[in-house]
């Protein structure tokens, strides 16, 4: 029969939605079913997206989605425990307050503290894809996608199966893990659960963590695609020194909830695009374990929606959205004073005394075109926010193929950043917070270069941002006690090198990497130690290599070198010491079968002595090993 084939349906899907505008043609096709790739976080017409696949997230050797992004150029990812118990993400020299977390496109950003922001409910083996972008991403993500944004993608198998895992490792360190997808006609589920504990590395690090996650989808063809996301994490683990080395023995329990609902719909020359969540934190943490003192507890309450709407005109795209956010918390010591008090939760004789709650509105909109090879997009977004008003972001991104293969790229945008609750209102007898604390903002200039042909992939940019008002906690040498602060100005002048290149399964050697990142931050700790803002990695080099042993067994080698800038007060002596650079070497045997696969893999491989936190020591030369056995069609 004869239809009318537009192309730009597939390049709508990849992100790709100007050039289509200009495609339109008749060809005789059979009845067939085209599944696009669910669309980016971001659109890389100007700007500069990095995309870790399923297959190179199995080849390299990372247990947990924190390990997994720190393998990333850029990123900064400081650990405090192990087994993804916590981390704090930092992109381009930015606090873990400045980065957004997406899970499947849904903003699930924790507005307690950022050191929650990875607590996601899914395990790294579900993990589709992650998405980074690195630089300000406001007017379109909203607040608080400040230095960068991560998508954690799920669920986007094709086939039918059932899997089953089993790891053992160091530190009697023992996993489970199962996971299923199905599909039929229109209709695809994905489940998942996993469990993971440790007896830790050294005292007080013992951890137990638990993931449920499900997501479906139902494709109509009149009404769109409906998805449903819902998941549950359960984590408990000791916190030795996290927040302060006077206490030892600090312990944490956090639990998870998340639910959403997705819609997409692709009619004529419009795209709809919607969504409704809720995420529900709860923490209990223990600056004494086992005793009241110090004893806090928190319910976080995120709830929202976002609609958006694309026009794809004969001269562009035009994208217009709203997004509504609203964020309560619930604790025994951050926000005001409740009339009366309120259960805790999982709790007994147990009550919060304090509350606060903040609604964002946001509207935006964004327009992109390409002509030929040069492509640019432009827009703005306004948000109003309870107890700090109007807030505007904006900015432009322009993209240049100079040949095939070849693109430059340059972009200009601005960012918000709300202060997180804990900024806000934490207090304690090592923590004073400051209600009076602004909105953080930014400008940031970015230009750079991609290049891809036959197995290279090669990208560079450089970057310049200027920061007002950055949060950040700062302790007198003398003292005892840390102090949230508005810095005047902290701009960040850096730059990142990425080279790959893929010789094909076959080969011998099957793909080598190399990245690279330099940063510079201007404002100097002048009297004082800064736990995040002043505290960043200034080099970054790391190495991968994928090689071929024998048959189905692989080897990926991963070297990193790590040059920290910063001072801190040494625990024992009180003297100002300077972080010093340190070299990892990690190793992962991969043997891969039909149904089944297993791998072993070694970290830190030099027993090297290092902290992402002065005072944290991280673990010596430690394994890990598993089996996973798949059942398909």
């Amino acid at each position: 029969m004869k239809k009318k084939l537009i192309g730009c349906l597939l390049a709508v899907a990849s992100g790709m939605v100007p050039v289509c505008a200009q495609q339109d043609r008749e060809m005789d096709l059979q009845e067939v079913e085209v599944r696009a790739p669910s669309a980016k976080v971001y659109s890389e017409l100007g700007r500069v997206l990095t995309v870790l696949d399923r297959e190179e997230i199995a080849a390299l050797p990372v247990r947990t989605v924190d390990e997994l992004l720190d393998q990333v150029a850029g990123l900064d990812v400081r650990q405090r425990g192990t087994g993804g118990v916590q981390s704090d993400i930092s992109i381009r020299g930015g606090t873990a307050d400045q980065v957004l977390v997406l899970l499947n496109g849904v903003n699930v950003t924790n507005p307690q503290t950022g050191h929650y922001n990875l607590d996601v409910p899914v395990n790294l083996a579900d993990v589709e894809r992650i998405e980074v972008l690195q630089g300000s991403s406001a007017r379109v993500l909203g607040a608080n996608a400040f230095s960068g944004a991560i998508n954690i993608v799920t669920g986007q198998a094709t086939r039918d199966y059932l899997s089953a895992e089993l790891t053992t490792g160091s530190y009697n360190t023992m996993g489970q893990a199962a996971s299923a997808s199905y599909g039929a006609g229109g209709f695809r589920a994905f489940a998942s659960a996993s469990h993971r504990r440790s007896d830790g590395y050294m005292d007080n690090t013992e951890y137990d963590l638990a993931n449920g996650f499900l997501h479906l989808t139902q494709r109509t063809r009149r009404a769109g695609t409906f998805g449903l996301q819902a998941g549950v994490q359960y984590k408990d683990y000791g916190a030795n020194g996290f927040y302060s080395l006077d206490y030892p023995d600090q312990h944490d329990r956090t639990r998870t909830f998340f639910a959403a609902l997705t819609w997409s719909l692709n009619r004529a020359h419009w795209l709809w695009r919607g969504q409704l969540y809720w995420l529900e934190h709860h923490d209990r943490y223990e600056l004494i374990r086992h005793s009241p003192v110090g004893r806090n507890h928190h319910q976080t309450d995120v709830g929202g929606g976002k609609l958006s709407a694309a026009w794809l005109s004969p001269v562009g795209k035009f994208t217009f959205g709203l997004d509504v956010r609203d964020e309560h918390i619930f604790s025994t010591g951050l926000g005001e004073p409740m009339d009366a008090p309120r259960p805790v939760p999982f709790e007994r004789d147990c009550y919060f005394t304090y509350a606060k709650n903040r609604l964002t509105s946001a509207v935006f909109v964004d327009y992109s075109w390409q002509v030929g090879r040069l492509a640019w997009s432009l827009g703005g977004s306004a948000s109003h926010v309870t107890d700090f008003g109007l807030l505007y972001a904006g900015g432009a991104d322009l993209g240049y193929e100079v040949a095939d293969g070849w693109k430059v790229v340059a972009s200009y945008n601005s960012a918000v950043r709300l202060p997180s609750f804990t900024d806000l209102y934490y207090r304690s007898a090592v923590q004073a917070a400051n209600p009076h604390l602004r909105p953080e903002t930014s400008h940031t200039f970015e230009a750079g270069a991609q290049y891809r042909h036959g197995g290279w992939q090669a990208e560079a940019d450089v970057y310049y941002r200027l920061g007002d008002n950055i949060i950040d906690w700062v302790k007198q040498p003398d003292s005892t006690r840390w102090e949230s602060r508005n810095l005047t100005d902290v701009d960040a002048v850096g730059g990142d090198v990425c080279v790959r290149y893929d010789f094909g399964r076959e080969a011998f050697v099957r793909r080598v990497s190399l990245g690279y990142s330099y940063m510079h931050l201007n404002k100097q700790a002048e009297g004082f130690d800064s736990k995040y803002a002043l505290d960043y990695l200034k080099h970054k080099c790391r190495i991968t290599l994928e090689h071929r042993v024998w048959s189905r067994l692989g080897l990926a080698w991963n070297a990193s070198l790590n040059d920290r800038h910063g001072t801190y007060a040494d625990h024992a002596t009180g003297e100002t010491r300077a972080y010093k650079p340190y070299f990892l070497l990690d190793a992962k045997l991969t043997w891969t079968q039909r149904r089944w696969s297993a791998f072993a893999e070694v970290r830190n491989l030099l027993n090297t002595h290092y902290a992402d936190y002065a005072g944290l020591p991280q673990p010596g030369v430690n394994w890990n090993a598993g089996i996973k056995l798949t059942v398909d069609n």
